[in-house]
């Protein structure tokens, strides 16, 4: 049962670092998870409970990055209420569309979308939010990433130290 449970862990592992790369894939979540899992199935000796608390910490940062980047781009793009809507609604429709893809470019073109019909014809200032709302995800997915070395450093030194 002990190698059943470490095989599970490695996989949640592994497959949550290499999905932080992937919007909407909860990446962090998923490598806790299986780092929970092998700290609590080893009885906390191989990872201490400090460390999962770090990594818990991580995990949620790792959740709120992914689904305030569009947002917070959209907003320090001097998007307007519509221009939220825009981003909240091109999020949505973006991941039942179109997947991944749709999660990075949906809030953009939501927010173009919304700016444009609520300014009736301001382009400039629709683009520049639509602009600011896909450097943010970009940006988002690069947080993650800073994210997830520093929670494979810090499993790492628990599992040796």
């Amino acid at each position: 049962m002990l190698y059943f449970g470490v095989v599970i862990s490695a996989i949640l592992i592994i497959v949550g670092l290499l999905g932080v790369l992937v919007p909407f894939l909860p990446g962090l979540p998923l490598a806790f998870c299986g780092a929970l899992l092998l700290s609590y199935i080893t009885g906390f000796k191989l990872i201490s409970l400090w460390s999962i608390l770090f990594l818990a910490v991580l995990a949620l940062l790792s959740v709120l990055v992914d689904y305030l980047a569009g947002l917070i781009g959209a907003r320090w793009g001097k998007a307007s209420l519509w221009g939220l809507v825009g981003a909240i609604t091109g999020l949505v429709v973006g991941i039942l569309s179109f997947g991944i893809i749709g999660m990075i470019l949906g809030p953009a073109l939501g927010v173009l979308v919304f700016e444009l019909v609520a300014k009736r014809g301001d382009h400039r200032h629709a683009v520049k939010a639509a602009q600011s709302t896909l450097i943010s995800s970009f940006l988002g997915i690069a947080v993650n990433a800073i994210l997830a070395i520093i929670f494979m450093t810090v499993l790492v030194l628990a599992l040796i130290f």
